[in-house]
């Protein structure tokens, strides 16, 4: 777990900052006090059981031009209360004679650790203040939700990698969320199936590692869907951190398909807000050992969906708003069909693609290593974002050989207008077959990750119809080829 700041140092930060905005003020009048709070209420945020929460801060204002004495903040559930204070620098749960200056204010800080065997509650307390007879209130409220925790209990050190094994052969329960720590390993000749409706948070650094021989299973029955999907996301429930990359995956990534794992199905799955979404492993094989359909994939500070030599094929699903890439492939085989790939990134500047692939790198020696692609097919998809090139195609020089087999039929791309910046051409019909090119998808609003086309959208009616054969169902399982032919992407367009 991460090391806990202590709470003075909120307190020094609070005060260089000279103030907090926080919901209305209340303001009450006593005899002998004239005071005020910036909340009447504080909102802990859902937490897990026994886990520290975020901090919470209250400021209490003088309003008299003298000083004045509280003579007690304490809490009301006494010694057994879930929340701790930190009242002007002193700790604990009841704190006497605290004064404030006059015309001046003083800090509260607020945290909550709840039992280890708490059931989900509303756990509610208060800060009393208490002066001259006199009794205030502010209210505290949080939300304690329960959990299984899985805890490393091993370690490689020449990664610096701490792992715990998943159960073998077990399908998770999913009456309550888990929470992961370090790498979670499904280990070989392992299954480890996991049910629509799941939640699984990660604290960071930590993922899942799918060894050689061991399989994992998202809703492998598709019983799942757009609205009970399995969730994969941070172990920070605040608001704040709604929306924010980057919070788990460690040195693997976050969901690390080693090339050796077979069978792995990943449906009806959310997976959002880590470094890299899904890293797809070295596998030498003709013969895919991923399957990934209907599943949502946003907001990863590095790549959505990460292939290095790997072997994936990927159906109605969305790859969106990534630092670098929403899919990157060095080498290997994929097939993608009725996939988006949308990158509005907008954390700092990007210059890389929506879309790359290649078939090679250079080493720490500046040598060429090739990894031939010899399969990367996109039917009836769209790759497009804020930048003008989102598609990159980038082959070895062709002293060092390799192969780059690459094919898109009936999706929208953008790419560069100035075509000497390319690198490839969309004009062959031989591998640009049926595409729509540079012409805006209308995604009825990006900002809400909302990439369902619009009624003026060039992608309806212009996927390839076979592709609706093979798939009839798009990734709110409704029907293709609404009142006509099916649309390019992962969403078939509907007024609702």
């Amino acid at each position: 777990m991460k090391r806990r700041q202590p709470l003075t140092v909120y307190i020094i930060i609070a005060v260089l900052l000279g103030g907090i905005s926080c919901r209305k003020e209340f303001i009450f009048n006593n005899l002998n006090l004239d005071i005020r709070f910036s909340a009447d209420t504080l909102y802990l945020d859902t937490i897990f059981n026994g886990l520290n929460s975020s901090t919470r801060v209250l400021k209490v204002f003088n309003n008299a031009n003298e000083g004045i004495l509280i003579e007690k903040v304490a809490l009301a559930r006494g010694e057994e209360s879930w929340y701790r204070l930190n009242v002007n620098g002193i700790s604990g749960k009841a704190v006497e004679r605290v004064e404030i200056g006059p015309r001046d204010s003083m800090y509260i800080f607020v945290e909550i650790t709840p039992l280890s065997n708490a059931l989900e509650l509303l756990y509610v307390d208060s800060i009393l203040f208490s002066s001259g007879g006199s009794t205030r209130y502010v209210h505290l409220v949080s939300l304690v939700s329960d959990a299984y925790f899985h805890f490393p209990d091993r370690y490689i050190p020449q990664f610096g990698l701490p792992y715990s094994l998943a159960p073998c052969n077990t399908t998770l329960p999913n009456d309550k969320p888990h929470v992961i720590y370090g790498y979670w390993v499904i280990d070989s000749l392992c299954t480890l199936t996991i049910l629509p409706g799941t939640r699984l948070h990660f604290h960071s650094g930590s993922g899942i590692w799918v060894y050689n021989g061991g399989s994992l299973k998202v809703d492998p029955d598709n019983l799942g869907s757009y609205d009970n999907p399995v969730i994969f996301e941070g172990d920070r429930l605040e608001p704040f951190y709604k929306e924010i990359p980057g919070q788990w995956g460690g040195a693997l990534g976050g969901i690390f398909l080693m090339g050796g794992s077979i069978d792995n199905v990943i449906n009806n799955a959310f997976i959002k807000n880590g470094t890299i979404g899904i890293v797809l492993d070295s596998l030498d094989s003709p013969d895919p050992n991923t399957k990934i359909t209907n599943t949502r994939l946003y907001n990863f500070s590095r790549v959505g969906l990460l292939g290095g030599f790997g072997s994936a094929e990927v159906v109605s699903t969305v790859v969106a708003n990534c630092g670098l890439y929403c899919f990157y492939a060095l080498g290997g085989r994929y097939s993608f069909t009725f996939t988006t790939f949308a990158n509005y990134w907008n954390q700092n500047a990007r210059s890389t693609p929506a879309v790359a692939i290649t078939n090679f790198f250079e080493d720490i020696n500046r040598n060429i290593q090739v990894r031939d692609i010899h399969k990367a097919d996109f039917s009836s998809c769209i790759i497009y974002g804020s930048n003008n090139q989102e598609l990159g195609i980038l082959r070895a020089p062709s002293a060092n050989g390799g192969v780059l087999e690459y094919f898109f039929r009936n999706s929208l791309l953008r790419v560069d207008p100035d075509t000497s910046k390319r690198g490839f051409n969309v004009s062959n019909p031989l591998v640009f077959q049926d595409c729509k090119i540079n012409l805006n998808p209308r995604f009825r609003d990006v900002s809400q990750n909302n990439y369902l086309p619009d009624s003026l959208s060039p992608v309806i009616d212009q996927a390839f119809f076979d592709d609706a054969v093979r798939y009839p169902l798009d990734i709110r399982r409704k029907f293709r080829s609404n009142g006509g032919l099916p649309d390019m992407g992962a969403y078939e367009y509907y007024e609702n």
